[in-house]
């Protein structure tokens, strides 16, 4: 049995690889994992990446998987205010 996990969408690994080397100036696998649970600023911090990634065709299955994937939380969390 693999003990790696396979990523949920690819390509966000190699958006979030580049986007630690441009944010830190290396893009060692500490700072990966470190850039991760910093990443909600991602947009914020450096929207031309983000947006310029979102445009490249190449990149369009894995940004609607992202938006799937954001659209489903939203409704999780939706569903779960309305019980309370």
């Amino acid at each position: 049995m693999d003990d790696k996990k396979t990523p949920l969408v690819p390509e966000l690994d190699e958006l979030l690889y580049k986007f630690t080397e441009l944010l830190t100036g290396e893009a060692t696998p500490e700072r990966v994992e470190m850039v991760k649970i910093w990443c909600p600023h991602m947009s914020k911090a450096m929207p031309p990446l983000v947006q310029h990634w979102a445009s490249e065709p190449e990149h369009f299955e894995a940004r609607d998987q992202i938006r799937g994937i954001i659209e489903q939380i939203k409704q999780w969390n939706q569903t779960k205010n309305q019980k309370h």
